[in-house]
C-alpha cells in the first residue's frame, strides 16, 4: 500500500477518491492542523495553565519538568505538544502552590471560552503528570508502548479521564469476586496489606487487588499485575463528575500504593479550583 493510500485511508477517505485529489485534500488537513498550531504556544515549564476535564475538575497548577518527545512514525498527524495536558513529573512529597478556586461566574465564563479553543486533537489528550519514589530524578519521557512502559523504575505514570459516575471501583471488585474467575493469595495479601487474587489458568503469574483508598470519598483501589512485570493502579468514582484515574508503576512499588494513593488524591484537591467539589470530598 502507498503512502498516499495509507494516509488516505487513516484520514476516513474511500478508495473512490482519485488519487490526486486525495492528495490534495490531505495536505489541506495537513495544513488546517498547521494553522491552527501556530495560535497556540508550547507549554514550558513554570508556566501557570488552567485545564479542564468537566465542569467539576478544572486544574491550575505551575508546570514542572517537561518530559521529552520519543518520535513516532505518525507524528506528522497527531504529535502536537502544545494541546497536550502534561502537568509535569514530581517527587511523591511535591507540594503545589495552591491557586484560588473559581467563583461560580468565572467557572461559567472560563467554560465557555474553554470551549471555543476546542481541537479535534486536543480534546483526545488526558491531563497527565508523573511521580517519581526513593528520590530518583530520571528524566521523563512521552514513550508509548506497553501499558506499564516507564522512563524509570521508580516512575509512576499517572493519567486522568472521565468515566460514568456510576461505575465504581467497588462495583468493579463485586463482580471479579462473583465470577470466581479468581483464587485469593494469602501470601500476596499480606505482603501488601491489600486483597489479593490470582487469576484462574493464567501462566504469566498475573494478579488482581483491590485496596481501600485514603481518600473516604473513594471507594478503592483495583489494581493489575501485566505479564511483563509493571503493576497499574485504577480509580472509578463518581467524584469530580465521573472520574477515571489510571497510574502504572514497576511492581517493585507496589509496597508504596498507599503513598502513591494518598500523592494522586492530595494533588488534585490542591490543583482543582472548580467551585463544584466541597472540600469535604477529600
Amino acid at each position: 500500500m502507498s503512502m498516499i493510500q495509507k494516509l488516505t485511508s487513516m484520514l476516513g477517505f474511500t478508495s473512490a477518491v482519485q488519487p490526486t485529489r486525495a492528495l490534495f485534500l490531505m495536505i489541506a488537513v495537513l495544513l488546517t492542523g498547521a494553522c491552527m498550531r501556530n495560535d497556540a504556544a508550547i507549554p514550558k515549564e513554570g508556566d501557570v495553565v488552567t485545564w479542564m476535564q468537566n465542569s467539576a475538575l478544572i486544574i491550575r497548577a505551575e508546570l514542572g519538568q517537561r518530559r521529552e518527545h520519543i518520535p513516532r512514525k505518525i507524528d506528522d498527524l497527531i504529535y502536537e505538544p502544545e494541546y497536550e495536558m502534561f502537568i509535569g513529573q514530581f517527587p511523591i512529597a511535591y507540594v503545589p502552590e495552591r491557586f484560588p478556586k473559581f467563583t461560580e461566574a468565572e467557572r461559567v465564563a472560563f467554560e465557555a471560552e474553554y470551549a471555543k479553543k476546542l481541537h479535534g486533537v486536543k480534546d483526545m489528550h488526558d491531563i497527565e503528570f508523573s511521580l517519581m519514589l526513593n528520590g530518583a530524578k530520571e528524566k521523563a519521557t512521552d514513550q508509548v508502548g506497553t501499558r506499564s512502559e516507564l522512563d524509570d523504575i521508580n516512575q509512576v505514570k499517572v493519567q486522568i479521564k472521565g468515566a460514568d459516575p456510576n461505575y465504581t471501583t467497588k462495583g468493579r471488585r463485586e463482580y471479579f469476586i462473583k465470577s470466581k474467575n479468581g483464587r485469593y493469595d494469602k501470601k500476596l495479601s499480606e505482603a501488601y496489606g491489600i486483597d489479593c487474587y490470582t487469576l484462574n489458568g493464567d501462566s504469566f503469574g498475573r494478579f488482581l487487588c483491590y485496596g481501600e483508598s485514603s481518600n473516604k470519598a473513594v471507594s478503592g483501589v483495583f489494581f493489575a499485575r501485566h505479564a511483563d512485570g509493571g503493576v497499574a493502579g485504577e480509580f472509578w468514582e463518581p467524584i469530580y463528575g465521573g472520574i477515571h484515574v489510571e497510574w502504572h508503576t514497576h511492581i517493585q512499588n507496589l509496597k508504596h500504593w498507599r503513598e502513591i494513593d494518598a500523592a494522586i488524591w492530595r494533588l488534585l484537591e490542591t490543583w482543582n479550583i472548580s467551585p463544584l467539589v466541597s472540600p469535604n470530598q477529600q
